[in-house]
């Protein structure tokens, strides 16, 4: 069987523009299907409207079209995983916050026991039951919220952005539990424009574009559009990326979107593979601008997040903060900005401690942007959000200033919009824009991808690298292990709230060991070069292009 989706037209107002224009789509039964598209494009109002919020809870906008969403004749139990946590997470703890769904529908309470045991066995979570819900990292309330919706045992799952903070093995899990669900004949609609995570799940792709359906069929058939993936935002695997640029180029390869499909194609291509670069680029860093010191932090419930932490971020650098979930990546940048007081130990910046000092004093000097930007979001207008920092801290700016930051970022014609209505990804580009207009030279970015399209994700790397001209620190805490190598420096990795790595981004690309002990893969484009012999590292794909064409003529040459 199949469920539909007849002709959708929706207005948030009688006035307002169609957020969503004639959109029908068929979805099969059993099947994982992805929608996607540029932020603004519809996809979380169709969520809405497929989940009933629209029209039983948003009222006043005007609705039409058709939806076929029963199964043998009755309303089929559709639940939902929302992007953000925190806003479907009821309880004090994780077993609270399982179970409340459960309850809510009347489920009796051997049942509800049974199905939390079964949630927590299946994600994982079983070391975490006891735990309070305030107290968990950012990826681990991601997956409780999953699990509290599966404990449901839905018949259709919608899921938007479920992995956005979760970490490689949090996603492969998710992955795993997924195709489970295709086998039990559960229907599943991942919201999310990034498919380098689900590409091997995913059976059918959806394509929205201002409303509008602009693509529907298949996973490969979307993979070898180039244009459309361009034209709808989407983030692809690299090893997608790497097909597209050969192909590009006339290489004579097949489709390839994992790596061992890469393997299997380039060793065809490479017909010598000596193992190793030729050269590795020494990095050379100033002193430091922000130092820990035998940092520990033990929470009210006795978990400790720290343990003896000495890291020295180098002054004008772009620094990643590595590590699986619960690994103490947010609670350390936390103490950097004073949001969190250590235990025992001491933070610096530029030398002297920054203990005894509000957080709207060290914010004139090291800021933080939060994952979730509704944590941040609290003005009236974009245009005073953008402001708010540097009205605070009393920095001078003109009104030409504020305008070229808004037309660079496509948010001119959204200066008086009420942030909290612009798209997630809008949201979280706000956000980070917010601390342009700031006197801090460190500026962290937790998890500043969420909620992105290819399009703003390329822009916010633009802003990392303009604040890095002009002399800033930027430290980015980031799952996206292909994003982290082709924009920062240095890096930090924690494991189980231990600092375990601390250097160059050159080193820790030929540190297999590390990566293996924190089960995480280093990038596509960085093992095929190193594979095959390149000149150097490669850590992103226009340069492995480029490398491998150059490699290819010498042999043909020879």
């Amino acid at each position: 069987m199949s469920y539909s989706i007849n002709n959708i037209t929706y207005q948030y107002s009688e006035t307002g523009p169609k957020v969503l224009d004639d959109v029908s789509l068929t979805i099969e039964e059993g099947t994982v299907t992805a929608v996607v598209g540029p932020s603004g494009s519809g996809k979380s109002t169709l969520v809405q409207i497929l989940s009933g919020v629209i029209p039983n809870l948003v009222a006043g906008g005007v609705l039409s079209g058709e939806l076929n969403l029963e199964k043998d004749g009755a309303p089929a139990l559709i639940s939902v995983v929302s992007q953000t946590p925190e806003d479907q997470l009821f309880g004090y703890g994780v077993e609270d916050a399982i179970a409340f769904g459960l309850e809510n529908m009347g489920t009796p309470e051997d049942e509800i026991s049974d199905s939390i045991e079964y949630v927590l066995d299946l994600l994982n979570l079983q070391s975490l039951r006891k735990r309070s819900v305030a107290a968990l990292s950012g990826g681990q309330r991601q997956a409780v919220c999953i699990a509290s919706v599966l404990a449901m045992k839905p018949q259709v799952l919608i899921m938007d952005e479920p992995v956005s903070s979760l970490d490689p093995n949090g996603k492969k899990m998710i992955r795993n539990v997924l195709n489970q669900m295709k086998a039990d004949y559960t229907t599943v609609l991942i919201v999310d424009n990034n498919l380098d995570w689900s590409c091997d799940i995913v059976d059918r792709v959806v394509g929205l574009n201002e409303g509008k359906v602009l693509f529907e069929g298949t996973r490969d058939e979307f993979f070898r559009s180039f244009d459309l993936q361009r034209t709808l935002g989407v983030m692809i695997p690299q090893e997608v990326e790497i097909y597209r640029a050969l192909k590009e180029q006339g290489q004579p390869v097949s489709m390839f979107y994992q790596y061992d499909d890469a393997v299997e194609q380039l060793d065809k291509l490479f017909a010598e593979k000596p193992g190793s670069v030729r050269n590795i680029r020494p990095q050379t860093f100033k002193d430091p601008v922000v130092t820990t010191h035998q940092l520990n932090k033990i929470f009210a419930d006795g978990f400790q997040g720290l343990r003896d932490i000495n890291v020295s971020i180098p002054e004008n650098s772009v620094t990643a903060i590595l590590g699986q979930n619960g690994s103490g990546k947010t609670t350390l940048v936390k103490h950097l900005n004073g949001l969190l007081k250590p235990t025992t130990g001491d933070v610096r910046f530029r030398g002297n401690t920054i203990a005894g000092k509000s957080v709207a004093q060290i914010s004139r000097s090291v800021i933080l942007v939060f994952q979730h930007p509704e944590h941040m979001l609290f003005e009236q207008t974009v245009l005073e959000e953008l402001t708010f920092c540097g009205r605070m801290q009393g920095l001078p700016f003109t009104d030409e200033d504020v305008l070229k930051v808004l037309e660079t970022y496509g948010l001119a014609d959204e200066k008086e919009t009420f942030p909290l209505n612009l798209s997630m990804g809008k949201k979280h580009l706000l956000t980070i824009l917010s601390v342009l207009l700031s006197y801090a030279e460190v500026v962290i970015l937790d998890e500043p991808t969420l909620g992105m399209d290819l399009k703003i994700r390329s822009e916010m790397e633009d802003i990392i690298t303009n604040l890095k001209n002009d002399g800033k620190t930027v430290i980015m805490i980031s799952h996206e292990i292909p994003l982290v190598f082709k924009t920062v420096d240095y890096a930090v990795i924690l494991d189980s709230s231990v600092k375990i790595y601390e250097g160059s981004k050159e080193d820790l690309a030929v540190r297999d060991d590390i990566f293996d002990s924190i089960d995480i893969n280093l990038p596509p484009v960085v093992r095929l070069s190193r594979r095959y012999g390149f000149d150097h590292i490669s850590y992103n794909v226009p340069d492995f292009a480029e490398q491998a064409a150059a490699v290819l003529k010498e042999g043909g040459e020879a």
